[in-house]
């Protein structure tokens, strides 16, 4: 579990950046880094115009840094503007191990 103080040390110790995304006008990147351990990093990407997270990555490692694990996270809408996760993708690297889910094809029951 993160500790409370987590965000306040790491804006303390200028871990915390935040900028316009390279990718599309209208996007802002958030990035902490050494937020839970040393070295590793996580990326938020914002739409400003939905005011939705459009995307998430965590590179971190388990034990130790050659332990590495790579998450990222796609987010959609729906058609009533719900945003979900639409993909996720695990990467245990050192372990060769890759896992991707898709959600999609919600319906109104």
């Amino acid at each position: 579990m993160i500790p409370a103080h987590a965000e306040a040390a790491a804006y303390a110790k200028r871990n915390v950046s935040v900028r316009p995304s390279d990718a599309a006008p209208g996007e802002v990147k958030m990035v902490i880094v050494n937020y839970v351990k040393p070295g590793d990093s996580m990326t938020l990407l914002f739409d400003k115009e939905q005011k939705q997270i459009r995307s998430i990555k965590i590179a971190s490692y388990m034990d130790n840094p050659s332990d590495a694990m790579n998450l990222a996270v796609q987010f959609d809408r729906l058609p009533d503007g719900t945003s979900h996760a639409s993909t996720a993708k695990i990467e245990g690297v050192s372990k060769q191990l890759t896992i991707n889910t898709q959600n999609s094809d919600y319906r109104k029951l």
